[in-house]
């Protein structure tokens, strides 16, 4: 009987190691950044190690309701695997063997599905997911191609199953405290939003407002400059974001757009285009200016959609097709690029709230404690 535990293959010992401690490191990795994402603890961004353009990028899977089953980060599971799969040099019965085939063939039909979404869902596609789905290909081939047997037997799938469910306890309680002490960190939000710099405001306001509660933009009690790419995932849900907060603060916050594509045909800064579309989406939102808020709410409803066709059928439809293609359009959107130099934009989204730079997405539970406190310092 073939076995992959007790081969005399060299190659396949070294092969299952190297696969488990990558599914391991991968999904540690995905978990960490889903924590990171989810329950930041401060002003700052978290990483974008694996946000690499505007279709291979973490952010959209991590925002997307695939990423977690009651708040519990699905890769976490995929960590489970990686330990399951060096487990079987303590636990080498061939019962252990034909489970780990079972459990290995669940797990890549579920990385099929995963990616089929990601791609035909979210228009993008999870790095370091991919890497995961790639692995968890190449154990499955191992164990297909050793072991016969695709029946569980029931010690090793009970086992399997009490691990899942205590881990799943656990993830469950971690999340919940990390969303306590979020409720908590919120509170202290204030002192360290006093501690940052007010870098003031950009030297000219943008004609691109997706709320005005005042004709002045300096004259509001909250004050919201994003830097933002309308092919950025994190962009969509910090417009999300900030879209509830005008509902919320109607009548005392103005919101205005700074074009910051991740794109060098119109950004200097850029030595690479993340986002191929992302210049075309600001050349058409800024010969719209009147109906600013309207398209920026469509192009970030059909970010995955975004192509040249797409674009240009809306220039056609709001006949701004010579501004769309004018060089002249393209020059503005390059200034208003331009005029970001003095903030240090580093990473989309990044906001100014009263001045203070703010990097991210921020939950908003933490980005109303910010938002309160401004009001109340008005009236004072």
């Amino acid at each position: 009987m073939q076995s992959v535990y007790r081969s005399n293959k060299t190659l396949t010992h070294a092969l299952i190691v190297t696969l488990g401690i990558a599914i391991i490191a991968t999904t540690a990795y995905l978990t960490n950044h889903y924590f990171a994402i989810k329950f930041p603890d401060g002003l700052g961004s978290a990483s974008a190690l694996c946000d690499i353009s505007g279709f291979l990028n973490c952010d959209a899977a991590t925002h997307s309701p695939i990423s977690n089953i009651a708040g519990i980060p699905i890769s976490i599971f995929g960590f489970l695997i990686g330990i399951l799969l060096l487990a079987g040099y303590l636990f080498n019965s061939p019962g252990y063997e034909s489970t780990m085939k079972f459990i290995l063939t669940v797990n890549l039909i579920g990385c099929v599905v995963l990616f089929i979404y990601s791609v035909a869902s979210l228009g993008s596609l999870c790095p370091m997911c991919t890497l995961y789905y790639l692995l968890s290909f190449g154990a499955f081939f191992i164990f297909n191609q050793n072991i016969k047997s695709f029946r569980p037997t029931i010690v090793p799938i009970i086992s399997v199953g009490v691990l899942f469910a205590a881990t799943s306890v656990g993830a469950y309680m971690y999340t919940a405290e990390k969303a306590q002490k979020n409720e908590a960190l919120a509170t202290s939000l204030i002192q360290q939003f006093d501690s940052l710099p007010d870098l003031g405001a950009p030297a000219e306001q943008s004609m691109f407002r997706l709320v005005s509660s005042t004709e002045d933009f300096q004259a509001a009690p909250i004050q919201v400059t994003k830097f933002s790419d309308f092919q950025c995932p994190a962009c969509k849900a910090m417009s999300e974001q900030l879209h509830k907060a005008a509902r919320q603060y109607k009548g005392q916050i103005n919101i205005q757009y700074m074009f910051y594509p991740l794109d060098p045909a119109c950004n200097a800064t850029m030595e690479r285009s993340l986002h191929p579309f992302a210049c075309k989406a600001a050349y058409l939102a800024y010969c719209l200016p009147e109906k600013f808020p309207e398209i920026e709410n469509e192009l970030f409803s059909n970010q995955d959609s975004l192509s040249d066709s797409f674009i240009e059928g809306i220039a056609k439809r709001e006949n701004v097709v010579d501004c769309y293609k004018a060089e002249d359009t393209k020059e503005k959107v390059k200034a208003i690029v331009s005029s970001a130099a003095p903030f240090n934009i580093r990473s989309t989204p990044t906001v100014l709230l009263n001045g203070v730079k703010i990097e991210g997405v921020l939950p908003f539970n933490q980005l109303q404690v910010l938002m309160d406190e401004l009001v109340t310092r008005s009236t004072k």
